[in-house]
């Protein structure tokens, strides 16, 4: 038989309402997870005076969401930033290699 993976539920609270969590495993704690969004949600709420739990979930959601692509799109950007300086030490090194006589 196939071994299934134990799940573990979660409780969580965001904008204060109770949530359960299933996972097998959990990458990030779920209640640093769940502090992000309800923050999120505060925050909107302070500033743009939503009432809706919905619209503010929605909006949280969005704002979240494009912090994680522009965190994307900037490891993106140093990757090719560091690829082309790695590049370039290789061509340096492989240079001097050849220039080394036996």
């Amino acid at each position: 038989m196939p071994e299934t993976a134990m799940t573990e539920s979660v409780q969580i609270s965001i904008h204060g309402k109770k949530y359960s969590v299933k996972s097998a495993a959990f990458a990030v704690d779920p209640h640093e997870v769940a502090s992000l969004v309800d923050s999120k949600m505060q925050e909107l709420s302070k500033v743009r005076g939503i009432p809706s739990t919905m619209d503010l979930a929605i909006l949280a959601a969005l704002n979240i969401a494009q912090e994680l692509l522009e965190l994307k799109r900037k490891i993106g950007e140093s990757k090719q930033e560091s690829d082309g300086r790695l590049n370039d030490l290789i061509r340096v090194l492989e240079k001097e290699v050849e220039n080394i006589t036996p």
